[in-house]
């Protein structure tokens, strides 16, 4: 099964750290080696736990069902490597058929899973006697330099490696102390200088394959904002181990989100041209550009308001505002990040929400990205439960803010499909600005946001030999809650009891839920 046993790995010195930038992975001097093939009982060969923390569990890998059906076929071409878990014990120890352990497995464990699951007994191994834990871990880091990686995989490495380094350097330091020779071989003005060559950040960005120090210092930023939980982080790393967005890309990203509290400029029309932009919410079939979001926090609340926004989607609001200085909760039917919370709008805004200064509303545009959001949302529903839903989506809003707190709703007309018979459009900003008004939303401004229109040229063209416009309508409605001293009609308008929007006043009891039927 195994033609030739491979060349004893070579222990290399690593007295200095400059000695890495340009050299393997180096495993100390001191560790023995066993060039002897032995054939060791599965049952007494146990993973190193450091090999779980850095790659996963072995059959979770990608690769893990290919490797299976090649060792099925072809055995195993190259033996596993492992260590005794006693330091003092040595090959005299083994009996013929190599039954003492137990053993810690160092390389070679996606090899010993399969074998675990092909129901093998025994497997061919060469053992390694590193001489303490550190040599193991590297030994373990060594071995799987030039496997495919995410970049999950490839930051856990770095953790790993700076851990072990900064060991490396806090032994040499103390050495340096009682070494005067070793004080004079650095000069002063260059002990701490960021071009000097044995910097831990160069260093692990080489030995991971991240090039220089600013390409891992990227990754570093992007990782450490993930490690506490960031959202925006966290999602840039699932597309980077997917392979869909760049170190580059995903740490500008991360970097603009600072521009709303020290570059923000408000803009003094009532027309905002604003395109979207990746460095707020994730990624969310409904996402808005987050200068819309912005503006309307700069006009409608101060900093330390509570912001609320009950459909928040990818969670634009929540991380604009973030960057305002505003406080926000975030509730959505189906949430895609962590800081958003489970919550169907159509239950209310929950009392922990309450009273708020701002209500943010982003509802599904009817049926016009229906198959991108959940069965059980508003976008599946017919016209006659759509006008429902923006009724009790206002008055969900009216009960949830305090009085003088204002509400925004965005909202596209609907001009391309799913047109009742005869309709040549939808006005959704008409039918909200009813349903506003009805639950009792005193009208404070209409303001144009048109959408970017990232139409394909085939549609433009197509457009263009039918003589039709394409929609890029949309609208902006804000209103506010009477105070106390203002008066407020009973019935500020007479809405048509056919459309489902007849008014009633400001301080009756909110409607059930309604069902949104398919």
């Amino acid at each position: 099964m195994i033609a030739s046993n491979p060349a004893p790995r070579s222990w290399v010195d690593t007295n200095e750290l400059n000695s890495l930038l340009d050299s393997p992975l180096p495993i100390p001097n001191g560790a023995e080696s066993d060039d002897s093939v032995h054939w060791l009982p599965l049952e007494d060969l146990h993973p190193h736990p450091l090999n779980r923390d850095l790659y996963g569990p072995p059959e979770t890998e990608p690769d893990a069902e290919a490797l299976l059906a090649s060792i099925r076929s072809q055995g195993l071409l190259h033996p596993l490597v492992v260590a005794p878990f006693g330091s003092s014990r040595d090959d005299s120890e083994l009996d013929g058929s190599g039954s003492v352990g137990p053993w810690q497995i160092l390389s070679g464990h996606r090899r010993w899973q399969a074998a675990r699951q092909l129901g093998w007994e025994r497997v061919p191994c060469l053992i390694r006697r590193p001489p303490d834990e550190e040599s193991r871990q590297r030994f373990i880091l060594e071995s799987n330099r030039h496997r495919h990686k995410t970049f999950t995989q490839l930051m856990r490495e770095a953790d790993a490696l700076e851990r072990l380094l900064t060991t490396q350097a806090r032994r040499r330091r103390l050495n340096n102390l009682q070494t005067a020779s070793t004080k004079a071989a650095e000069s002063p003005d260059r002990r701490n200088s960021d071009d000097r060559t044995g910097r831990t950040d160069q260093i692990v960005g080489r030995l991971i394959g991240l090039g220089g120090k600013d390409r891992y210092r990227q990754a570093r930023a992007i990782w450490s904002a993930a490690q506490t939980g960031d959202p925006r982080a966290v999602a840039a790393v699932a597309q980077l181990d997917q392979g869909s967005k760049t170190i580059h890309a995903a740490h500008k990203d991360l970097r603009r989100r600072d521009r709303l509290t020290l570059n923000f400029q408000p803009t003094p029309y009532d027309v905002w041209h604003f395109r979207h932009d990746r460095a707020y919410g994730v990624h969310h079939p409904g996402s808005i550009p987050p200068g819309i979001v912005a503006q309307t926090l700069h006009y409608y609340t101060a900093p330390g308001d509570l912001v609320v926004d009950p459909l928040a989607g990818g969670g634009v609001t929540l991380d604009v505002a973030d960057a305002m200085g505003r406080r926000c909760l975030a509730y959505d039917i189906e949430p895609v990040r962590s800081d958003v919370r489970r919550n169907d709008v159509r239950d209310g805004i929950p009392l922990e929400a309450q009273p708020a200064d701002l209500v943010f509303l982003d509802p599904p545009y009817f049926t016009m990205l229906a198959d991108a959001y959940p069965d059980a949302g508003a976008s599946r529903t017919h016209l006659e439960g759509w006008k429902r839903f923006l009724r009790r989506l206002a008055q969900v809003a009216f009960e949830a803010l305090r009085p003088g707190g204002y509400v925004a709703l965005l909202i596209a007309n609907q001009t391309e499909k799913h047109l009742p018979p005869g309709y040549g459009y939808l006005d959704h900003g008409v039918l909200s600005y009813l349903a506003l008004t009805a639950a009792g939303f005193l009208p404070q401004r209409r303001i144009s946001c048109p959408m970017a229109g990232n139409y394909l040229p085939q549609q433009v063209r197509r457009a263009r030999d039918e003589g039709r416009m394409l929609g890029q309508a949309r609208d902006l409605l804000v209103m506010r809650k009477p105070r106390p001293d203002q008066i407020t009609p009973d019935r500020p308008f007479h809405a048509d009891p056919a459309d489902g929007l007849e008014s009633a006043p400001a301080s009756s009891s909110p409607h059930p839920s309604p069902t949104a039927s398919s």
